[in-house]
């Protein structure tokens, strides 16, 4: 449970749904929405940006992955911390209020894991420096 193994982790995870929601947003719809009608032009346009945004993200701890408990690694651990347990009270909110299937507990559980896992790992490094 290294910082290297995570970032390959989460680039892996993130580059899959970035690849998903950018070229395919009616196979997520289908896969997500309770109710996939609710996809048009807009939502398909705000699906490809969140996609893009997450190959970006994919890419970036690919490339950060070797980087340890340097400014840039600490700095992503962060990142991915912080996203995690943003998506967490997000899809949470949306299974609960109907707008995602039950697929979407598996984001969070997803997002947990990711959470605790980043979180721990950064605050070793912080103790270490400390």
């Amino acid at each position: 449970m290294n910082a290297k193994n995570l970032f390959k982790f989460v680039a892996v995870v993130v580059s899959l749904f970035g690849l998903s929601l950018t070229f395919a947003p009616e196979f997520m719809a289908e896969q997500y929405l309770t109710n996939p009608s609710w996809l048009n032009d807009g939502v398909k346009m705000v699906a490809r940006s969140y996609g893009t945004h997450l190959l970006a993200y994919g890419a970036a701890c690919w490339y950060v992955r070797n980087a340890g408990s340097t400014l840039g690694g600490k700095v992503m651990l962060l990142t991915i911390m912080l996203s995690n347990l943003s998506l967490i009270v997000v899809h949470t909110l949306a299974v609960l209020n109907g707008i995602e299937k039950a697929t979407g507990w598996g984001q969070v559980i997803l997002s947990i894991v990711l959470a605790v896992w980043s979180g721990t790992l950064f605050r070793q490094q912080q103790s270490v420096v400390a």
